[in-house]
């Protein structure tokens, strides 16, 4: 089946009519977001494919008793009942030429809801993201931030169930919803001095035996990269800067600390919130480009 975006043969087709879908889901950004739309692993497994499911996961589809390919054309024909996929060639709207990719849009099998095209296309074009994998009493949770020129930002929830939840939160809200994925208890507490321990000396640490949330949060970016753990403690939270992400990165501070050290230690609500909006990546529009060309 070939979607209205990126289709599951994970070829990324775009067209204009997906453009203007994505453009809308983030013309909706609000500082208090509300749930945009709620989609299951095999929804997203059946209008994007496998390469849809491989960054934030797939919690439901994980399970082996579940049969993949069964799975996936239910929920399309689940979406075909609810409107948001449409098979018949009536009642169709114009996508408009090609953004991305070489096929024709006009051939394309379904067309999805604008709304529906335009979150799938925002997943596949993002200039940066913030991708964090919770833990918390055995329960694993995932939050990613797909970042845009203009301050655009898409916020996906993945639950343990396996149910995708969007929002479309402001820049400027982003750190505190960060902080409060990471801390969920408000445990963050005071500044302490920042030390330099080796990953040996970390795993060690008895401190952290008491850590009730367990955050690692992978930040990417044009050309940058890089990854720190949060550890919510059950009375302070402790941020771990693990470093840049690219191997060959030489740099004696390139964890954070000294050569072959990390740098950790406890911060109050707002260092927590200052030192997540430190880390999500700054991206500007390429003076080249022109997204809706």
């Amino acid at each position: 089946m070939t979607s209205s975006t990126p289709s599951p043969d994970d070829t990324l087709s775009v067209s204009e009519r997906d453009m203007l879908g994505a453009l809308e889901v983030l013309q909706t950004a609000a500082d208090e977001p509300r749930v945009l739309a709620v989609l299951s692993d095999e929804e997203i497994l059946g209008t994007d494919g496998e390469v849809g499911l491989g960054i934030l996961g797939s919690p439901y589809l994980e399970d082996e008793r579940i049969e993949r390919t069964v799975a996936s054309a239910t929920a399309i024909r689940s979406l075909i009942a609810r409107g948001l996929v449409n098979p018949r060639p009536e009642g169709r709207e114009d996508e408009g030429s090609m953004v991305i990719g070489d096929d024709d849009p006009s051939h394309r099998v379904v067309q999805l809801d604008r709304t529906l095209a335009g979150l799938l296309t925002l997943r596949r074009i993002p200039e940066g993201m913030v991708i964090v994998h919770r833990t918390s009493s055995n329960i694993s949770t995932t939050l990613g931030l797909y970042l845009f020129p203009e301050d655009g930002v898409l916020e996906e929830f993945v639950a343990a169930d396996g149910f995708h939840h969007f929002s479309v939160p402001t820049r400027e809200v982003i750190a505190e919803r960060l902080a409060q994925f990471v801390d969920p208890h408000g445990a963050a507490n005071e500044d302490d001095d920042v030390r330099e321990l080796t990953a040996e000396e970390i795993a060690s640490d008895s401190s952290l035996q008491d850590t009730r949330t367990l955050s690692v949060l992978t930040i990417a970016g044009i050309g940058e990269g890089r990854q720190a753990t949060v550890f919510a403690l059950s009375a302070s939270v402790l941020l771990l800067d693990n470093g840049v992400l690219d191997p060959t990165e030489e740099s004696s501070d390139g964890a954070g600390g000294a050569a072959g050290t990390m740098a950790i230690s406890s911060v109050s609500p707002e260092s927590l919130r200052d030192l997540l909006a430190s880390l999500v990546p700054q991206v500007t529009q390429d003076e080249d480009s022109d997204p809706a060309a």
